[in-house]
């Protein structure tokens, strides 16, 4: 299960999420069966972040880190 407090600072954009990425210590990026269709992460650092089972359809994932993500079972 996501961690909802992710989710939330994931929703605000890249630009947020990656602003929380650089001064978090979490390396552990929950976002299992999260629902973030549609949603704009161009240029997101997603590096090592577990997308398992998400709901990615229709989201930008252009420019993204994604060194290490699991997006394995994700709809995409």
């Amino acid at each position: 299960m996501a961690n909802q407090e992710l989710v939330e600072i994931l929703k605000q954009g890249a630009e947020g999420w990656n602003k929380w990425r650089e001064e978090s210590r979490i390396t552990d990026i929950d976002l299992l069966g999260a629902k973030l269709s549609g949603i704009n992460l161009k240029y997101a650092n997603l590096v090592r972040a577990k997308f398992s089972g998400a709901n990615l359809r229709g989201a930008d994932l252009s420019g993204s880190s994604r060194f290490a993500a699991d997006f394995e079972g994700a709809a995409l």
